[in-house]
């Protein structure tokens, strides 16, 4: 798949098959993530790949609106670094981008889980000191029976404008 087409026809997945996510894959996904740009090329992150079913249960469990991470056959807990204050979050963010849209490109869905207890969760993983936990990304195939959700966008001519805001000649 095109990277266009990846991001463009990504959608929503929180239920998945039970088919285990590839080595390869999961590597493609994670060197996705690391060649996100990042200001000054300072690359705050941390990749924590989970592919233990107790893990990801125990896991699941502590995710407030993710518990679907319970479910799938692999995860990547998303480190940030704490000292980058200014940048961290934007630049996580990219890296989980590149990720989700490599994820859906490779056939594997995945849902950025934003509700979670950290610190349990650090705990479990180990997290080093500085380090915080900014999500986690759970991959899979899509559950036949509970296809990809579709994500409706909002018009075009409300989002784009042309050298001024308001103007709809694009």
């Amino acid at each position: 798949m095109e990277a266009i087409e990846a991001i463009i026809s990504r959608k929503v997945q929180r239920a998945f098959a039970p088919t285990p996510v590839e080595d390869d894959k999961l590597s493609k996904i994670v060197e996705a993530g690391r060649n996100a740009m990042s200001a000054r090329n300072l690359q705050p992150w941390q990749f924590i790949l989970i592919r233990d079913r107790a893990r990801l249960k125990q896991i699941g469990e502590l995710c407030t609106t993710g518990k679907f991470v319970t479910d799938a056959p692999a995860a990547i807990v998303v480190l940030k670094d704490l000292s980058n204050t200014r940048w961290a979050d934007v630049d996580c963010a990219q890296a989980v981008q590149n990720m989700a849209n490599a994820g859906w490109a490779l056939g594997l869905g995945t849902c950025w889980v934003g509700n979670f207890d950290a610190a349990k969760i650090g705990a479990l993983i180990e997290a080093p000191t500085g380090w915080a936990i900014f999500t986690i990304l759970p991959f899979g195939y899509p559950d036949p029976k509970r296809p990809p959700e579709a994500r409706p966008l909002k018009r075009r001519a409300e989002v784009v404008h042309l050298e001024r805001v308001g103007n709809q000649k694009t």
